[in-house]
């Protein structure tokens, strides 16, 4: 089968959960002997030297790089809200120049699919249906619109607030037109399934899972260390950033002054510098760290209390691959078919929090065997070459 991806940034190097699942489709596609290009916008924020990437990632897949400057602008983005009804989200991914490489692109490799990774690619979908007559997928992260639908509810700030909401509600009206333009959908979970339905898309629609290396994330219990915890996630997102401030301001006061020896370990790229000031108290800043894997090794416990988003978080599956127990809010486990209190552990509030985090301090077999349950889950339905399968088989029967 001949696939042409279309991307909105580069698969390397794997510092964040949408980078990985983008490496772990491709990896997954090429390993299934699939004919494989894609079309990669080269972005400010993700931007990558081709030509200094490892050989192993250079032939993941035949490479198309398109530079575009994406980086938010303040003035811009006024002139887009005072002047323009559309989705300053989507703005910044559309480029000239990305539309030429499509057209020269589709005149030499005749697809059998092209695969747009992020709605926001959707704007592309013109440009490939006028040059070829392939099927085309939309693989859905997240129910785009509703991120920022949550963020702006949860905003203090009446500007903030207001800016937020008219985000949210261009990129719906953008988000829910562009499904209607695809032959078929994938999704991670499947409450951005219902979701998917409920916004008007009645074309095939799978809930396909992020698939997991598993010869990559290896279980190492003889390297944790007591008494940590690891909060790990790219700290441009939004949604972390306000599950970490949420967990250092209710739940790290009370739970440090319970057990002083504990330590809370706060990772990931592109990390804002007022961070910096909750050094301290039990509480270690580490920012961008060059072995995530390492770090998930050593750590005892693993957070993820998020509270806005949707889709599924990458970093869970990989926790879990790599066997560790994980704290998790209803949200952060969203679509991960894991039982509560066997794979992992929930908790949504502060209270809950601290004391499920203290009954797993008290009883360091329970995270252990937690642990253990999680690696057995993402073997069973998780592994990449299952994931993969389930792709193709969609493609070949559904649309």
């Amino acid at each position: 089968m001949r696939i042409l991806v279309v991307m909105n940034r580069f698969p390397w190097p794997l510092k964040d959960g949408g980078t990985l699942a983008y490496y772990q489709l491709l990896k997954g596609l090429k390993l299934a002997g699939m004919e494989v290009h894609a079309a990669v916008l080269n972005t400010s924020k993700h931007w990558v030297d081709f030509n200094q990437l490892p050989e192993d990632v250079q032939q993941l897949a035949n490479f198309h790089l398109v530079e575009i400057d994406n980086r938010v602008k303040p003035l811009d983005a006024l002139v887009n809200l005072a002047f323009s009804n559309k989705s300053y989200h989507v703005t910044r991914f559309d480029s000239r120049e990305f539309r030429i490489m499509l057209r020269e692109l589709l005149t030499h490799f005749t697809p059998d699919v092209v695969l747009f990774e992020s709605v926001i690619m959707g704007v592309y979908l013109d440009t490939v249906r006028e040059n070829t007559r392939a099927k085309c997928v939309l693989r859905s992260h997240n129910v785009e619109f509703e991120i920022w639908e949550s963020l702006a509810g949860i905003e203090k700030n009446p500007i903030k607030k207001f800016y937020l909401n008219s985000l949210a509600k261009r990129l719906r009206k953008f988000e829910t037109n562009s499904i209607q333009g695809f032959d078929g959908m994938v999704c991670f979970t499947p409450q951005d399934q219902k979701r998917f339905r409920e916004l008007g898309f009645n074309k095939p629609l799978e809930v396909i899972p992020v698939g997991a290396d598993i010869s990559r994330l290896q279980p190492d219990e003889s390297a944790i260390q007591p008494m940590t915890i690891l909060h790990l996630g790219s700290l441009d997102w939004m949604p972390n950033q306000e599950a970490v401030n949420w967990f250092i301001h209710e739940v790290w006061p009370s739970l440090h002054s319970q057990y002083p020896q504990l330590i809370f370990k706060v990772a990931g790229r592109n990390m804002p510098d007022y961070f910096k000031a909750y050094q301290g108290n039990g509480i270690e800043v580490l920012g961008e760290v060059e072995d995530a894997i390492q770090l998930m090794k050593e750590s005892a416990i693993m957070v993820v209390p998020l509270f806005s988003g949707s889709g599924i978080r990458v970093k869970v599956i990989e926790g879990l691959a790599m066997g560790k127990c994980m704290v998790v809010s209803e949200m952060g486990c969203s679509g991960i078919y894991a039982k509560p209190g066997k794979e992992l552990h929930i908790a949504n509030t502060a209270k809950e929090f601290i004391q499920v985090i203290g009954n797993l301090v008290n009883n360091p077999d329970v995270i252990a065997e937690t642990g253990r349950n999680a690696r057995q889950l993402i073997e069973q339905f998780y592994e990449q070459e299952k994931v993969t399968a389930d792709l193709l088989a969609f493609f070949k029967t559904r649309i």
